[in-house]
């Protein structure tokens, strides 16, 4: 009985740590002009699958503002230096958890670089 009990337990330890290791795994999706703005303006519910497909596949490096603009739409934020597009955050009442942001690095109105910034605040 005991032997059965364990096995039972085993079993169901195991079910759970599969269980968690699918809903850990990322959701990634293609890169899609249209849905990567779809949202409410503040949060976007398709930028967070796509941003690595977006990275990996796009050449970003050398576009002109312009042709940034007409691929991803219009920042968040934007000076001369950079453009910056909230791609996911978290928010308790008044204070932020959570946030990941796409900033494109701009010389003269040309791409430099491009990278993911990511920041969890200490509660």
């Amino acid at each position: 009985m005991k032997i059965k009990s364990m096995l039972n337990k085993n079993a169901i330890i195991i079910f759970c740590l599969l269980i968690g290791s699918f809903a850990a795994c990322k959701r990634t999706a293609k890169f899609d002009r249209d849905k990567w703005d779809e949202g409410d303006g503040l949060t976007f519910a398709y930028r967070p699958s796509m941003v690595d497909d977006l990275l990996q596949n796009y050449k970003l490096k050398g576009l002109k503002y312009q042709q940034v603009i007409h691929l991803l739409h219009r920042p968040q934020l934007s000076s001369t230096t950079e453009m910056t597009y909230d791609i996911d955050y978290y928010f308790k009442p008044g204070k932020p958890r959570y946030v990941k942001r796409l900033i494109i690095s701009l010389k003269d109105s040309v791409v430099t670089g491009a990278k993911i910034y990511e920041h969890t605040y200490k509660k």
